[in-house]
């Protein structure tokens, strides 16, 4: 990589180490003393190895390895640390980038721009876009902490490292207890309320919760729901100066999501703010889009609330958005963010007004007497702008979603801070969906959100309280009827007695990432019976299904592995369905994945087949076993000629790729007959079976061999 390249970027005081191995990095251009302070020797070798003695660097490091195998552009950056070595003290920024398939890693010395900026205040502007580096800095610090918080549920052993970690930081820091209580709280949070503490005051934490409380109407949803938040906080400091806070509050959770702790992140971001109140136009305008920002909005419904003329407040929230700042930087989520302004304003009528009021947030006031549908039409209307795609200047493109939740005045609420937080909880429901939507609050639509927050509650103890069950559903062979496998559905029996579905749970499950400890239940368990099956005489494969974040789970393979060694199972007994959404989603995790398992002897099949995604394409590149064909084709397939014509086409495709094809939901002889006629593998449906509890499976199985007159030849190819 040229240096050119970095000093055009304005990066001169840097070193740049390009990535030879997992933990290797040669010198590519290392001139600089100060390096010999971070990394002794690494001048004069011309490389060094990890793990350093630089706890920051290492932890950065772990993060741009997980960059540098997933990503395919862009870069992720560190935040400005501390190193203080002897006399020494450097303040440091580091990135991760890459450029024509070669990983790098550029460490920039950025002291001597630290003390010019302390010495000279920059102008608002400035100032104001710098709340990016604070976020990234308030990111870094909430991972580091994140990471050592669950690494031992004895708080004791990491004490003295997490310490280390939150003195260094110039950021305030305060970890709490699931109940927020301090567990420790760092000298930078003191030094941002400094000397002005009342003695009921004495805990920073208590007074930052205070005004969390009284300033935001999403205080109890965020405390309740355990959801990160970040925003901006005033405190009135006696004897009547005012003091402008910026929080970040971030849950530490396990594999469960149960919290474990709490993170408050603190910056004093008063400069900034006196500067604003010094021009009437930055004080009520967001700096990065030129629309009203938090402060005007909130003027604005005060305004609109005392004119007691009924209107609409519609809350906007881009799905997915700090994805797309850790994938593409916090420049292009800037860059993002003002060609959605751009293409929603013109939406907006005239007279409402439409602001700013978070980082991925905005809000409209309809100012006029609108209904109900009109603002249902508008959120259409937004939603369809947002979701075109996003070109960056590499020539890639990204798509974002737009969730809205919408509240009415005077139906819903008769003051500002109720209507914005039912508004608040409309959008939080929209979030549940996988699509981009618009809810409106209502009582049902609250029943359902606590509806939603219990069952959150109950999923985190139902594996070990066992409360999950699978159930298996035969596949036969189509030509000589016999069992060749069986798919896993899971059960979920409530220790009250009550069932809860699938469609119910696992989308709740899939929204919490509680999905994962609950799929690794589900693979260990199926290991479990299939052993159980060969020891009492049954040779009968079981199929998984995985969702989209099991995926993205980096301890699945291994997890995969070692459930089949513990069980003493041949690998080839175990299959994986993936839906074709998740093949289009996550290809080059997949692809990953599924090129691992299917090394292990593990083989795969994809649910749900020919259902709207383009993905026929990844047919002939990623390591697939078996499709199956999805239950609405075949449900009307007798009747339907169109529905006929797409079968025999995915048959005929799927054997041209030497795929073998397994037909879902088959309820009748017909469906049968035509299947097998055409050449389909594999059914399973209602006609043969329900799924079974394991018992009863076993049953199953045993009556199925014994009718049995004729065995012929399998119709699948042992290929």
């Amino acid at each position: 990589m040229k240096l050119s390249l970095f000093k055009a970027l304005g990066i001169i005081d840097c070193c740049i180490f390009k990535r030879v191995d997992v933990d290797q990095f040669e010198a590519v251009y290392a001139e600089h003393e100060w390096l010999d302070i971070l990394l002794p020797g690494a001048r004069d070798k011309q490389f060094f190895k990890t793990p350093t003695d630089s706890p920051f660097l290492d932890d950065f490091l772990m993060q741009a390895e997980e960059f540098w195998e997933y990503a395919d552009y862009g870069k992720i950056e560190s935040g400005i640390w501390n190193e203080s070595i002897a006399d020494n003290e450097l303040k440091l920024n580091a990135f991760a980038t890459m450029e024509s398939g070669d990983f790098y890693l550029i460490i920039n010395n950025v002291k001597q721009q630290f003390q010019e900026r302390q010495q000279t205040l920059q102008s608002a502007r400035e100032l104001l876009l710098s709340n990016d580096k604070i976020v990234a800095q308030q990111e870094y610090v909430h991972q580091r902490l994140d990471e050592m918080l669950n690494q031992s549920s004895d708080l004791k052993s990491i004490q003295q490292p997490i310490t280390e970690v939150i003195e260094k930081t110039e950021v305030g820091v305060a970890i709490l207890t699931p109940n927020l209580k301090p567990i420790s709280q760092n000298p930078a949070l003191y030094s941002v309320f400094d000397s002005h503490l009342t003695p009921v005051e004495s805990e920073p934490y208590r007074l930052i919760l205070e005004l969390f409380e009284k300033q935001y109407p999403e205080f109890e949803r965020v405390i309740s729901t355990g959801s990160r938040w970040s925003g901006e906080l005033f405190w009135l400091q006696p004897p009547g100066n005012g003091k402008w806070i910026k929080l970040a509050i971030y849950p530490v959770k396990t594999d469960f999501q149960q919290i474990t702790h709490w993170v408050f992140i603190v910056n004093d971001i008063s400069q900034v703010k006196h500067l604003l109140q010094n021009n009437e136009k930055l004080t009520h305008y967001d700096a990065l889009t030129d629309i009203p920002n938090r402060q005007y909005f909130w003027m604005q419904l005060e305004q609109s609330v005392s004119n007691a003329m009924p209107f609409y407040v519609l809350y906007l929230d881009i799905k997915n958005f700090k994805r797309i700042n850790e994938i593409h930087g916090h420049s292009r989520g800037d860059q993002i963010i003002k060609e959605l302004v751009e293409r929603l304003t013109p939406h907006v009528s005239p007279g409402d007004m439409f602001a700013r009021i978070g980082g991925g947030e905005f809000a409209i006031i309809r100012q006029k007497t609108v209904t109900e549908q009109q603002c249902v039409d508008l959120g259409n209307t937004l939603i369809d702008a947002a979701t075109q795609p996003f070109y960056l200047p590499n020539g890639t493109h990204c798509e974002i979603g737009l969730n809205i939740g919408a509240a009415s005045f005077p139906r819903d609420a008769d003051d500002a801070e109720t209507l914005m937080k039912f508004a608040d909880l409309a959008v939080f429901n929209a979030k549940k969906a996988s699509k981009s939507s618009v809810q409106f609050y209502s009582q049902a639509l609250k029943d359902a959100s606590q509806r939603i927050i219990e069952l959150e509650n109950a999923l985190q103890t139902a594996i070990t309280n066992h409360e999950f069950e699978l159930f298996l559903q035969p596949m036969l062979d189509l030509t000589s009827g016999t069992i060749l496998k069986a798919e896993a559905l899971l059960r979920w029996n409530r220790l009250d007695g009550e069932r809860i579905g699938p469609d119910e749970f696992i989308p709740i499950a899939e929204q919490t990432g509680l999905i994962v400890p609950i799929g690794k239940w589900v693979i260990s368990r199926a290991c479990e019976m299939i052993s159980t099956l060969n020891h009492r005489g049954h040779s009968c494969k079981l199929s998984v299904n995985l969702s989209p974040r099991q995926i993205s789970d980096r301890h699945l393979l291994e997890f995969i592995r070692g459930s089949i060694q513990n069980s003493h199972i041949q690998p080839d007994q175990l299959e994986l369905e993936l839906t074709e959404g998740v093949l289009v989603d996550n290809y080059d995790k997949v692809q990953y994945l599924l090129t691992e398992v299917r090394k292990l002897g593990v083989s795969v099949s994809i649910d749900d087949f020919g259902t709207g995604y383009s993905s026929l394409s990844y047919l002939k590149k990623l390591p697939i076993d078996h499709i199956k064909i999805d239950r609405s084709f075949v449900q009307d397939l007798v009747s339907d000629e169109n529905d006929k014509a797409i079968i025999l086409a995915i048959i005929a495709m799927a054997h041209s790729l030497k795929l073998n094809v397994i037909a879902e939901g088959v309820e009748t002889e017909l469906q049968r007959n035509f299947l097998q006629l055409n050449h389909c593998n594999l059914a399973q449906g209602y006609l043969f079976s329900r799924p079974l509890p394991f018992a009863q499976f076993c049953d199953y199985l045993n009556t199925t061999v014994s009718n049995q007159k004729r065995i012929g030849p399998s119709a699948l190819d042992p290929e």
